[in-house]
């Protein structure tokens, strides 16, 4: 038959495949050169511990007052300890906060004479505020709160008491101001601190400055504002806490074919270019390489056919001279039917240009565009 018969029969003309650096460039999709990462469609990751600290000495910051036969004057002085984690994920524009902390807020009172804020000071007492268990799981609810009072004397138990009736609320307001600032963004761009209309940051529950220091004594009293039975368990299902700056992948693939076929695919250079439709220079033994036109380099350490492939390895829009390591092991429980372990360590938690989507980039690099377009070109599907 003639291509004009073909043509017709199927009433779509016949075009040819563009061939590779040809094509539209309207459909062709370049890696910016500023490693913007635009509407946030990438995965970020953003360590929010340090803001939350500063947040809470912020939000969580009071001064009131109860008269009487002697005024008592009652102020926090700031964060004397803050453990846990707290973070913020980005991933197509929604935002995912997540926290579990331990917080303790020093306060310090004062007893002054004929119920005055002139009258002459009787006795001071310090102590702090016990939060055992912050986390968003608990969201919109009251957290369990500890009013720890650093003496055992009367004026100490009537400080105690202000906090409680008066302080904790307005502790709690403030608590309740994190949750809802960290869900919107929390550190850096959408989701800073809301600012009123004069442009300044909106004050905390008691209204003034919040001020370093507070330490107490180690023979506090305490007594439990909610609940007798301690913090709560930690979640396991969290994510690992954002602080460290390497990472590390993990991931099990199989296929049905030999491990040799698989060290193949992976270190020939003509498999690879015919797989990723781009040029490489892979060889099956220890020595430079390159892959997907040279976006993905590094070298091969050890190669021991069938068994295990080691390397380091790098994209080239990570930080200059920065290198994972790649293990790949292979297992064969029986002929045909091949496991891939693969371990990749060192992982960076930005890339060269600060955008902290590198774990999410390589994972998916891993599975979609090598070991999925192996098994599709080659016939390896498992």
């Amino acid at each position: 038959r003639t291509r004009s018969t073909i043509e017709k029969a199927h009433h779509t003309p016949i075009t040819r495949m563009a061939k590779l650096g040809e094509g539209d460039e309207r459909w062709i999709v370049n890696e910016r050169g500023d490693g913007a990462n635009v509407n946030n469609w990438h995965w970020q990751e953003k360590d929010a511990f340090e803001w939350a600290r500063d947040r809470f000495n912020h939000l969580l910051v009071l001064t009131v007052a109860e008269g009487g036969e002697h005024e008592v004057f009652l102020r926090t002085t700031g964060v004397t300890t803050l453990k846990g984690e707290a973070y913020v994920n980005r991933r197509k524009g929604k935002i995912i906060a997540g926290y579990e902390m331990e917080l303790k807020m020093a306060y310090t009172g004062e007893i002054r004479e004929g119920g005055a804020a002139d009258g002459a000071v009787l006795a001071t007492v310090t102590g702090n505020v016990h939060f055992p268990y912050i986390a968003d799981e608990n969201v919109g609810e009251e957290p369990e709160a500890k009013v720890l009072a650093a003496g055992e004397g009367a004026h100490d138990d009537k400080v105690k008491e202000l906090m409680r009736k008066v302080g904790l609320p307005l502790l709690f307001k403030g608590v309740a101001k994190f949750e809802e600032e960290l869900a919107a963004g929390g550190p850096g761009g959408e989701g800073d601190a809301p600012v009123s209309e004069s442009g300044k940051p909106a004050d905390g529950p008691g209204g003034s400055g919040a001020k370093e220091g507070g330490n107490t004594k180690n023979s506090e009293k305490d007594e439990v504002k909610r609940g007798s039975d301690g913090g709560k368990a930690s979640r396991t299902d969290k994510t690992a806490p954002l602080s460290r700056k390497a990472h590390t992948i993990k991931m099990t693939e199989r296929f049905f074919c030999r491990p040799q076929d698989i060290c193949d695919a992976l270190l020939d250079g003509g498999r690879v270019m015919h797989f990723s439709r781009s040029p490489a220079d892979v060889k099956p033994a220890p020595g430079p390489f390159t892959m997907f036109d040279g976006n993905i380099h590094g070298e091969t350490l050890e190669y021991v056919p069938g068994v295990r492939i080691v390397q380091n390895w790098r994209f080239r829009n990570w930080a200059e001279g920065h290198f994972s390591k790649v293990t790949i092991t292979f297992r064969e429980p029986e002929p045909g039917n091949c496991f891939v372990d693969l371990v990749q360590d060192n992982v960076p938690e930005t890339d060269g240009f600060g955008n902290e989507s590198v774990m999410d980039t390589t994972e998916t690099g891993w599975k979609e565009q090598i070991f999925n377009r192996i098994r599709q070109v080659f016939g390896y599907g498992a």
